[in-house]
This record gives C-alpha cells, structure tokens and sequence, in this order.
C-alpha cells in the first residue's frame, strides 16, 4: 500500500472511532454533569442526609477510577472494541437501576455501577485516540473530545433543570437520569461498527496482569481518606483510627507493588511511567485542576440551588455561557498554542481558574446574593475559557511521556488520577459547603470556595517544572512530523 493510500486507510478507521468516542463521551459527561442539579430532588424525595447527598456526588468518580485501569490494559492487548461494548453495557445497566432506585442507597449503588462502566468507556476513548491519531491531529482529537464535554455541560443542566421545573420531585430526578440513556444504546451502535477490533497479536500475547489487589487498596486508601469528611460522626479517636487506616493500607499498597513488580508483572504504578518526571508532573497538575474544578462547582451550584428565589432552570440558564466557553477554548486551544506554546497555554488556564476561585472566595461573604450570583456567573465564563484551553494541552502533554505499548494504561492512570482527586475533593467541598445541619451559607461557600482555589495554585506551581515544560515545547515541534493531517479529526 503506498504512503497516500495508508493515510487515506488510516483516516477512514479513525473518523467512525472517533464518532464512537464522542458519543460515548457525551453521555458519560452529560450524566456526570446533571447529578448535582438533581441531588436536591433526590434528597426531597428519597429523605437523604447531608452524607447521603456527599456520597451521592462523589461516588461516580470512585468507581469511574476503579474500571480504568484494568480495562486499559485489556484494550492495549486486546483491543478497544469489546472492552468500549462492556463499558457501555455496564453503564446502561447502573443507569436503569439508578432511574427505579427506591432508596438512596440503591441510588448510590446504582452510581457506583454507572461510575465503573464509564471508567471503562473513558479508558477506551483515551486509549482509541492515542492509538488512531498523532501529532496535531491527537492535539485535535482530545480537542474535540473537550469540546463535547462543553456541550454537554449546556445541554444537561438546562435540560435537567427544565424537567425539575415541569415534574414533581420524585418522577423529575428519575426523568433526569433516564435522558442519557438512549444515547448510550446509540454509542453501543456506533461503537459496534466503528471502534477498533482485536489485535493481531492479541491471541499469542499471553496473559494479562491487571493487579486488581493494587486497585482495590488504592480505592481503600481513598475511601478512609473521603470517610472523615462525609460522615460527621468519626470524629476524635473514631477520625484519628480511620487516619490509620488509611496510612497502614497505603504501606500495605507500596509492599504490595514492590512484590509484583518482582515478579515480573506490570503493577499498578507502572515503573516506566512512575520513573517519568514529566508523566508524574502530568498526573499532580491534571488531578489538581480537575479535582478543584469539580468541586467548585458542586459547591457554587448546591448554595445557589437553596435560594427560593432562584429557580433550578434560571441558575442552569445563566451559567450557561460557562459551559459554551469552556467549548469555545477547547476548539481554540490548538489555535492559542501554535500562538502563545502549551506551557503558557496552561500556565493562564491554570492562573485564571486560582484567581476567579479566590475572587468568589472574597465575594461570598460580602456581596449580596443577587450580586454574587451575578458575578458568579461571569466568573463561570473565565473558567470555562480556562478549563477548555489546558485540558487538551495537559492531557496531550502528560500522555506524550508513554511508550506505545502503555498508552491505554497512561491514559488510564492519567483519568485515575483525576477521577480519585474528584471523589475526595467533590465530598471534602460539599462537606464543608453543608456543614452537619445540610444548610449552605456565604461563609461556608467562601471557606469550600478557598480550599479550591489552593488546588488551583498548587496545580499552576507544579506545571513550571522543567521536564513538563520542555515535552510540550517539544510536542509541538514534532507535530507537523510525527502526525497526520489535521482533517484525521475532522468529522
């Protein structure tokens, strides 16, 4: 085959993956975004608790973590498809149990299904994109994939709030939680036709080691860190004992990982991408942005659901604009580093998410609440430009130190990471947003509100290391060499 017609090949698998992905990608993000306007029906109607309502927002992101890893791997062997078809199966499944919960426990139950299969959807994304498209067309590709969770992030709050507002409590939340779902069964199509199969090697490969003991003990270790902020009652000697806990089983996880890498099995911490400063670097700045990113707007949404005199659909209208400037970065953000380089592409995305944070910080507590939610909501567009300007250049970065054999796995851990960061600092917020009466105020706003702005700056310092600089000053040198044309992503 010559050299046109391999790219001409190589176009015509991506372009119908690449569909798959974003649809997936959607449905997956819409429902992740809709949770939080719907927690307050749930509460209303299924009788949950401050805890209940902590739990109920962060255990998406759990089990999100726990499905990512093993189920990188197995697509890096043997391929995307099957695994993205499971995923979804699993997702479909946890959304099903989640709309007929009669509980809030089951509810939560359901969550953890629906988070671990869109664990194993999202490594498969990841991993399909890195496998089908380099250079500026994965800059492209991750681009667009940003781009849909910006749309998603308007379409779902202004749906979400509109059934809140045409149905009761108990049938809206349930209507809210149904609406992805048929796009779901959509993804399986799309998937089905247009995702990567099995791989050629994949029946002589051998066996695959997917440390699933390493897994769970990171999962315990998060869970005993997340428990002294959901649950009010291990205080005193009970939090100093899950504090324990939560340090023996880290020992207990680096021994582990010790010992299977000796074996000669591939852990958890993978020693190629642990050894990577710039891989490692990656992994802090992304889970730090996102973690922040995430709780801040849990907290914001929850005190501004409370007013009686803003509706849900009026607070979903006017942040609005956030979510369609967060889509407006990412599809400029290959335009913004070819300008200004992906170091300083993050360096402003980050700055600006840390300044807008303390800001409201500062203005919770003295502006009035009409006023604040107005200047919430411009804030809401400076974030949504920031976010969509690095998280395709810190995904592209960080994923840039993998080897080719692992790119399923650094993706994997690159969204562990992340989703981790989230299930902590999502119920830490909350936490402190709540406090035990389940009541927000402009002071515990601006107390959640400096807890994320602190992540912001954290993740702002750590991006200026050397290593992490110089691979995307690098990354966008090679671009024109290593990838194809820009019109692989295009759809």
């Amino acid at each position: 085959m010559t050299i046109q017609g391999a790219g001409s090949a190589r176009r015509s698998r991506a372009r119908p993956a690449l569909w798959a992905c974003l649809a997936a990608g959607f449905a997956t993000l819409f429902d992740a975004v809709v949770i939080t306007y719907a927690a307050p029906a749930v509460s209303s109607s299924l009788g949950g608790s401050t805890a209940g309502v902590q739990w109920l927002l962060a255990s998406f992101s759990l089990t999100f973590g726990l499905g990512l890893i093993p189920s990188g791997r197995l697509g890096d062997v043997y391929g995307r498809r099957l695994l993205f078809l499971v995923g979804l199966g699993t997702f479909l499944v946890g959304g099903v149990a989640a709309v007929v919960a009669p509980t809030i426990a089951v509810l939560i139950g359901a969550r953890f299904v629906q988070g671990l299969g869109a664990g194993v959807i999202s490594a498969q994304v990841l991993g399909a994109i890195q496998d089908l498209f380099t250079g500026t067309s994965r800059l492209s590709a991750l681009a667009a994939y940003t781009a849909v969770g910006g749309l998603a992030g308007v379409l779902g709050p202004v749906l979400a709030a509109a059934l809140l507002g045409l149905f009761p409590a108990d049938t809206a939340w349930r209507l809210v939680l149904l609406t992805p779902l048929p796009l779901v069964v959509a993804a399986f199509v799309l998937g089905w036709r247009g995702m990567p199969g099995p791989r050629a090697h994949a029946a002589t490969s051998g066996r695959v080691w997917l440390d699933l003991p390493g897994i769970v003990l990171l999962c315990l270790v998060v869970v005993a860190l997340t428990l002294p902020v959901v649950e009010p009652g291990l205080s005193g000697l009970a939090g100093l004992a899950v504090a324990g806990a939560a340090v023996v089983l880290g020992l207990v996880l680096l021994q582990w990982e010790r010992r299977y890498a000796r074996r000669g099995r591939l852990p958890l911490f993978s020693p190629p991408l642990v050894r990577s400063r710039g891989f490692v670097v990656g992994n802090v700045v992304a889970l730090l942005w996102f973690g922040s990113g995430m709780a801040a707007g849990s907290a914001v949404t929850l005190y501004f659901l409370q007013s009686p005199a803003l509706s849900a659909l009026v607070i979903a209208l006017v942040f609005a604009p956030g979510a369609l400037a967060r889509l407006g970065g990412s599809l400029f953000s290959l335009r913004v580093v070819e300008r200004l380089g992906s170091s300083v592409t993050v360096g402003l995305g980050l700055g600006l998410q840390a300044v807008l944070f303390a800001g409201l910080a500062v203005a919770a507590p003295l502006l009035p609440g009409g006023v604040l939610f107005v200047v919430a909501a411009a804030a809401q567009i400076g974030l949504g430009v920031g976010g969509g300007l690095v998280e395709p250049v810190v995904r592209a970065t960080t994923l840039s130190f993998a080897p080719a054999e692992l790119h399923g796995v650094a993706a994997s851990f690159l969204q562990l990471t992340q989703r981790l960061a989230a299930t902590f600092l999502v119920a830490l917020a909350t936490g402190i947003l709540l406090t035990s009466s389940g009541v927000a105020t402009a002071a515990t706003l601006h107390a959640a509100l400096v807890t994320c702005s602190v992540g912001s700056a954290v993740a702002l310092v750590v991006s200026a290391d050397p290593v992490f600089r110089r691979a995307g000053t690098r990354a966008e040198a090679a671009a024109p060499l290593r990838g194809g044309s820009r019109t692989t992503a295009r759809m």
